[in-house]
């Protein structure tokens, strides 16, 4: 009769065991649901969204992509001062985007989708005339620079012959 007794009491311990590593296993198996199931009902609209990544690349370069158009169109020799700062903010805008799709393991790549320096290729008008405006840019400031320190170096002189 002892051993009777031995084998039921084994025998509920051995289903209390199974009955707990059931109730734990259901218990994960609900909070992975209840996790997908809230991603799928509430996507991730924060700034790291792969979607919202996505959608920023193709915005801002389809801006360029109207620029290069009306450009093209009117055959324009130079670009406004605000074409030039919205070359800047999308190129910073397009660099940040592919970044980001990078990080998150969602950058797809060639064919489906370019680097910063392939969607300039796409684009030659702007790309000249954006390079045009800065070169002359550039050498607006050396020469106001050059001309500063000149006419410092001849009041300097001035003041040195009084």
């Amino acid at each position: 009769m002892d051993n009777f007794l031995l084998l039921v009491i084994g025998i509920l311990f051995i289903l209390l065991a199974a009955f707990l590593i059931f109730y734990f296993q259901t218990q994960q198996s609900f909070q992975e649901i209840s996790k997908k199931l809230e991603e799928i009902q509430n996507p991730q609209s924060g700034a790291n969204s792969s979607e919202f990544l996505k959608r920023e690349l193709a915005l801002h370069f389809d801006k360029l992509v109207v620029m290069e158009a009306g450009i093209t169109k009117n055959q324009r020799e130079s670009l406004l001062e605000d074409e030039l700062k919205t070359f800047d903010v999308c190129r910073r805008q397009i660099k940040a985007s592919i970044a980001g799709l990078k990080a998150n393991g969602d950058w797809v790549g060639i064919p489906f989708e370019y680097e910063w320096v392939e969607m300039l290729d796409r684009l030659p008008n702007v790309l000249a005339l954006y390079r045009k405006a800065e070169t002359e840019k550039q050498t607006l400031e050396l020469a106001q620079e050059k001309g500063l320190s000149n006419d410092s170096g001849s009041q300097n002189s001035t003041f040195n012959r009084h």
